[in-house]
């Protein structure tokens, strides 16, 4: 059975189709391969991202439930935050005899259940060399340097 060379030049053509047809899809084979592995690195760096933000999604979520609990609490024990108030208290470091840095500290601080002083900053050194911040004053006693900064809260009428 002999073919003859016209049929051998059919096959032949259809046979190169084939496998230029084979190579084109595996070429594109590759390509998507290629594509894949490259979205799997794009993937596993994003993975470690997340992951290192873990933590601070984790402190997030303490913090909400913290505030949840807190606000929990102002309920049951009859605190309205309506009835609130604030004032911003800010004092550049300076100067003040004992005197007056125990009235500055009294009224911020003091008032107990009356108000409440949420401190960002406060800073209380003795001035003089040889004073102590705890020690009763000398003849050479030149006060404290005092700094605060920080909220008041206060209640705005009567309970």
């Amino acid at each position: 059975m002999a073919i003859s060379r016209h049929g051998r030049l059919v096959v032949l053509g259809v046979v190169t189709v084939a496998l230029a047809a084979a190579a084109w899809l595996a070429m594109s084979q590759v390509s998507q391969l290629n594509q894949a592995r490259a979205q799997v690195a794009s993937t596993r760096a994003e993975l470690v991202q997340l992951r290192g933000l873990m933590p601070v999604v984790e402190q997030r979520e303490r913090y909400a439930r913290l505030d949840a609990e807190i606000r929990a609490l102002a309920e049951r024990e009859g605190i309205d935050p309506t009835r609130w108030s604030t004032r911003r208290v800010q004092r550049a470091p300076s100067a003040v005899s004992r005197l007056e840095a125990e009235r500055l500290l009294s009224q911020q601080l003091g008032g107990g259940a009356l108000q409440w002083f949420a401190a960002d900053r406060f800073d209380v050194a003795v001035v003089s060399p040889t004073a102590g911040l705890f020690t009763p004053a000398l003849p050479d006693d030149r006060g404290f340097s005092l700094e605060l900064s920080g909220v008041v809260y206060f209640p705005l009428g009567a309970p």
